[in-house]
């Protein structure tokens, strides 16, 4: 009842974000868990080696609220989705409003934190969005990786 409260205390603008946010984020999750990344990749905008990102930069506000609300229904989820998928929903947001963005894909090897169920590949994986001279999403968790591709969008 309080989230139902809060939620309804918040600017319409933010509403419409949050919906937004939502509705990107389970057609992310539909396309990671469903599709074999080949399939949605050029989605995702022009490939290019390493971390490529524009350095223009863009209304603090906006790019604010996107990571706000992005975030609000990964916590509502309790967490459920991934960087991946966090960072394919923040940029369809950024693309929709024409803002150049970068999502980078990066990788580290990892010899520790290996559940027991799952195949030490040694290698882990992460990504995060760049939107102008700023990280969007993913930045907490980026240290220690090595960017390996990066899809950008004007």
């Amino acid at each position: 009842m309080r989230r139902l409260r809060r939620f309804l205390e918040i600017s319409g603008h933010r509403k419409r974000m949050v919906f937004e946010a939502l509705a990107d984020l389970i057609f992310a999750l539909i396309q990671v868990r469903l599709l074999p990344f080949r399939k949605y990749s050029h989605r995702l905008g022009t490939a290019h080696p390493g971390e490529f990102c524009d350095e223009i930069p863009q209304d603090q506000a906006l790019l604010k609220d996107i990571h706000w609300a992005v975030n609000v229904i990964n916590r509502a989820f309790g967490g459920r989705f991934t960087c991946l998928m966090q960072a394919m929903a923040g940029k369809a947001m950024l693309n929709r409003r024409g803002i150049p963005n970068s999502l980078v894909l990066g990788a580290k090897l990892n010899r520790d934190n290996v559940p027991d169920d799952e195949v030490d590949t040694g290698l882990a994986a992460h990504a995060w969005l760049w939107a102008g001279q700023l990280i969007l999403l993913g930045v907490e968790e980026r240290e220690g990786y090595l960017p390996v591709t990066s899809y950008f969008s004007q």
